[in-house]
Formats: structure tokens, sequence, C-alpha cells
């Protein structure tokens, strides 16, 4: 195996669009030794870009930081064409690849993240160019809980994704949950199959030293998208229960946007729980980690998580969870960061918040963070998936 193999990654998102934890994973990858380079194609559609969506489309190269290189391309989305859109988005890729190819010559490997259309588009340049590639899996729909992640695998997903699984030369999920739902749609998938977690960047969050909280009472800190499956209108219901329990000390800070807001606004006011909860909107790093410096406790009430990269950063601050068993999360907590409980219910919700209000001292901030920094650190992670390419282009995965 060369020294240092060139890793070409393929994100199915990525910034501005997203994605942000897709060029930290590669800037990990980078910093670690091995040659990264990243192909990205990012969308402009009406929504977003109406004053641009008509103008040529843009392609650029550049270096970052650990001499990672990243090169994108913008694709236009036209709306209500989802399976054209899928399709517009690998050919962006393929022929973007081609360039990349001409420029830089043959990566040994490709890292796609996740098979909704990076995989996709990995699987199409081995059967034109024969090199190897990975896929980790992110998706929430792939855990299978319930019906609302079962509908968001439409009919012409299926041989798509199954062309992605079946070519791919491993397969990574971020959780043991995603697991299932992979082999159903790829049977051959199973002896492929291995966990590695997602990372967060331990040396960024971290308690901070001798801070004073701006607060009194027990906060929660909720970081999610406003929309349906990360079930805040259950945790708007649960802080109304507690409130009715006489727990008028507990707080709520809602952290994220997304098209659910209004709704879960006027949700609070009919729960008469406005004095209660406050809604940051969305943050930025330094916001998300100074809020994760002022709560006592991080909840994610999600109805499906493939992962939840939210908890890891809350234990690296020191802070317990509060999280549904929706996925991933069943995978992080243990006894000693937090409590597991049923998801999709107010009531179990509200449960385990009290209790772990209750408990509050049997949760050890260095204990938590320790842990997490053993386990999902960039270091830690970076050295799992450099194994992983180890034994690839040696032929022993």
């Amino acid at each position: 195996m060369p020294d240092a193999p060139t890793v070409l990654v393929i994100p199915s998102w990525y910034p501005p669009r997203g994605g942000e934890f897709f060029r930290e994973h590669s800037l990990a990858l980078a910093k670690a030794g091995l040659r990264v380079h990243v192909l990205a194609a990012i969308e402009t559609g009406m929504r977003h870009d109406p004053g641009t969506y008509f103008s040529p489309l843009r392609s650029t190269t550049t270096k970052l930081p650990n001499g990672a290189m990243e090169h994108t391309q913008v694709y236009r989305r036209i709306p209500l064409l989802g399976k054209n859109n899928a399709m517009n988005w690998v050919n962006s890729i393929m022929n973007r690849y081609s360039d990349f190819e001409n420029n830089y010559g043959r990566p040994d490997l490709i890292q796609a993240h996740s098979s909704m259309w990076a995989g996709l588009a990995a699987a199409r340049i081995k059967q034109l160019r024969g090199v190897p590639f990975v896929i980790t899996e992110h998706r929430g729909r792939f855990t299978g809980r319930g019906t609302l992640a079962g509908a968001l695998i439409k009919s012409w997903h299926v041989p798509l994704l199954a062309e992605a699984f079946d070519q791919a030369t491993r397969i990574i999920c971020v959780s043991s949950a995603l697991n299932k739902e992979i082999i159903a749609l790829s049977p051959g998938s199973a002896q492929k199959l291995s966990v590695i977690p997602n990372m967060t960047d331990t040396a960024f969050f971290h308690p901070k030293e001798g801070a004073v909280k701006q607060h009194s009472g027990f906060r929660f800190l909720c970081v999610t998208h406003l929309e349906k499956a990360k079930g805040v209108d259950l945790l708007l219901k649960a802080m109304a229960s507690l409130d009715s329990n006489g727990s008028a000390e507990t707080s709520l800070v809602v952290a994220g946007d997304g098209r659910q807001r209004k709704e879960l606004q006027q949700l609070c006011k009919q729960l008469q729980i406005n004095h209660k909860v406050v809604f940051k909107g969305t943050l930025t790093r330094n916001g998300v980690l100074h809020e994760l410096q002022q709560a006592d406790a991080l909840v994610l009430p999600s109805r499906f998580e493939s992962f939840g990269i939210v908890l890891i950063e809350a234990m690296a601050c020191g802070l317990p969870v509060v999280a549904t068993d929706s996925g991933g999360p069943a995978d992080i907590l243990t006894a000693d960061t937090g409590i597991l409980c049923q998801p999709d219910s107010a009531n179990a919700l509200a449960d385990a918040m009290q209790q772990l209000i209750m408990r509050k001292h049997d949760f050890d901030p260095h204990n938590i963070r320790q842990h997490c920094v053993a386990r999902y650190s960039k270091e830690a992670i970076s050295s799992k998936y450099i194994g992983l390419y180890n034994h690839m282009l040696m032929g022993t995965a």
C-alpha cells in the first residue's frame, strides 16, 4: 500500500447546503496523513438562489487546511422532479470526476458519504474506472423507525440504492440501527457492513472552566432542525407536563430552524409555556458551543435518528443527555452519560427529563467528557477509517 493513499471524498450534500461535518471529516483524514480531495456537487435552486438560478454553472478548486483539496460543481435542481434531479446530481459528479482524474490521476479509493446519491455516483465511477469505494451511511430513513422514516424511501430509490450498496467494497453505518434496512435493500451487503460512529471536535467542544450559569433552575438545550422527524412537538408537550408537575425552575432553549418553527411557537402558546421556552433560531458553531456551556443537559426527542451528532458534542462539553430510542442514540448513551426513553411519546420523554433532573449529581461531567474523547474524537475515528482503508488497499477487506 502507498504510504499516503489518495482518497477522493464524495459527499451527498455539502456547504453551503449543509454537510459541514463532511468537510470536517475530510480535514481530519488529511491531518492524519492521507492525500484527500473532496468532489462535491452543490445544488442551486429557485427557492435558495432565485437571482442566480440561470447563471452559468460554476466549478471551483480550493486548497483547504492540512493539504486537502476541494473541487465543487454547481448543478441546477428542477422543482418536483426528484429522480431527474438525482440523475443530474450523479452526472455532475461524474463529469467533474473526469476533470479530476485528468488533473490529479486516479485515486486509490473513494469515500462516499451516504448512498443518496454519492454512493450511486461512486458505483458508476467504479464501473467505468475500477476505483474501489466505501459508503458511509448517515441518513435516518435507513433506521426503519416508523412510517415517517419508511415513507422517505420511494419506489424509484430502491434499484438505485441497491446498485450503490451492491457495488460498494465496504459499507460503514454510523450506528447499528441502519444495518437491517440496508441488508433488506441489498442482501449481499451483510458481509460488507461494519459500524464506525461519527466524530466530533473534542478540542472545540469542551466545558468552560469556571463558567457561571446565566440562569437559575435546570436548563435543557435542544439543538435540531425544526421538522416533524425531530420530535420537537413532543418535547414541548413534555415541558408542559414538567410545568404542571411543579418543575417551575425548568427551562428549555431550542436552537435551530425549519419549516415547523411557527407551528411550534404557536404550540408553546397553546401549552402556556412561553415563559419557559426560548427559540434561538439557527446558531453559528460558536453559538452552539456557548449554549452547550450554559445548559445543564441536552435533550434530543427525534422520532428517528441515524446517529445524533449533537449528543456527542454535548458529551464533549460534559453534559448528560436525554434521547429517544430512535436509532443511533442507543449506540451512544450509557447509564453514565444519560437516559434513553421510548420514542414518539411525550410522557416517556417527560419522565426521562424529570429523572435526569432528580439524578443530576449522578452524572459526572469529567467522566462524560472522557468517555466522549475516547470514542468519538477526530483522532479515534480517523484511526478507524485509516485501518479500514489499509485493509481495502491490501485486499483484505
